[in-house]
C-alpha cells in the first residue's frame, strides 16, 4: 500500500494519502469484529485524513462525505456500542442482525431517494462551477454518497445489511476514481472492497439464525 501511494502522487498529498490508506485499512480490519468498537477511533482519524486529502485535490463532495457523514457516524457508533456493552455486560456479545422485511424495503427506498436527491443537489450546487463533469461521474458520485450514509447508519445499529452498502460504496469509489483518472485512490478503494467483503462475510457468520430478518421472509 505504501509503495503504491508513493507512485504518481503530488507532493502536497503524498504523505497524507499514505497515512489515510494505512489508517483506513486498519479501521475496517478492526470493526469487522462486531464486538469491537475501538476501531471507530481509527475510523475518525482515517476520515479526517481522507477529508483533508480530498479537499486538497478540490473534491469537495467527498470532503463533505468524510467530515459531515463519516466522522459524526463513527462518534455515535462509539457511544452506542459502548452503551450496549455496559447494558449487556462486558463478557456478553452484541450479536448483529439483519433488517426486518419491512425495514429492508424502507432502507432500499431511502437509498433510491438519497441517490436521486444527490444528483439534483450536486448538479445545482457542487457541479455548478464545473459543467464539464459528466453524467456518469454524477451518477456514481450519488451512489457513493447514498451508500456511505446508509452504511454508516446501519453500522451504528449493528445491522449486517450495512456491509452490502459498504460493498456498493467501495465499487462506486473504484468506478468514480477511474472516471476521475485518479488511479492511486482507485488502489485504496480496491483494498477497501477486499476488506469490506471479508468483513461482511465475518458479520454474516456471526449473525444468529434467529436474527436473519428479511432473509427469512415477511
Amino acid at each position: 500500500l505504501v509503495f503504491l501511494f508513493l507512485v504518481g502522487l503530488k507532493d502536497n498529498i503524498k504523505g497524507i494519502a499514505i497515512a489515510s490508506g494505512i489508517v483506513g485499512s486498519a479501521y475496517i480490519l478492526t470493526i469487522r469484529n462486531p464486538n469491537n468498537y475501538f476501531g471507530f477511533y481509527l475510523g475518525i482519524l482515517s476520515s479526517i485524513l481522507l477529508g483533508i486529502q480530498f479537499y486538497l485535490i478540490d473534491n469537495f463532495e467527498l470532503f463533505f462525505v468524510y467530515f459531515f457523514i463519516f466522522i459524526p457516524s463513527q462518534a455515535i457508533s462509539i457511544y452506542t456500542w459502548k452503551k450496549g456493552n455496559k447494558q449487556d455486560g462486558l463478557s456478553s456479545e452484541l450479536n448483529p442482525s439483519f433488517l426486518s422485511f419491512r425495514n429492508f424495503l424502507i432502507v432500499t427506498a431511502c437509498f433510491l431517494l438519497l441517490f436521486i436527491a444527490d444528483i439534483f443537489i450536486a448538479r445545482e450546487v457542487s457541479h455548478a462551477h464545473a459543467p464539464q463533469v459528466s453524467l456518469s461521474i454524477q451518477i456514481f458520485s450519488a451512489i457513493f454518497v447514498a451508500a456511505s450514509i446508509l452504511a454508516n447508519i446501519l453500522l451504528i445499529k449493528k445491522k449486517t445489511d450495512s456491509w452490502y452498502y459498504w460493498f456498493i460504496f467501495s465499487i462506486a469509489g473504484i468506478i468514480l476514481n477511474i472516471l476521475y483518472k485518479d488511479y492511486v485512490t482507485v488502489t485504496l478503494f480496491v483494498i477497501y472492497l477486499l476488506i469490506n467483503s471479508e468483513a461482511g462475510l465475518m458479520w454474516i457468520k456471526k449473525t444468529p439464525k434467529e436474527n436473519y430478518g428479511w432473509l427469512k421472509g415477511k
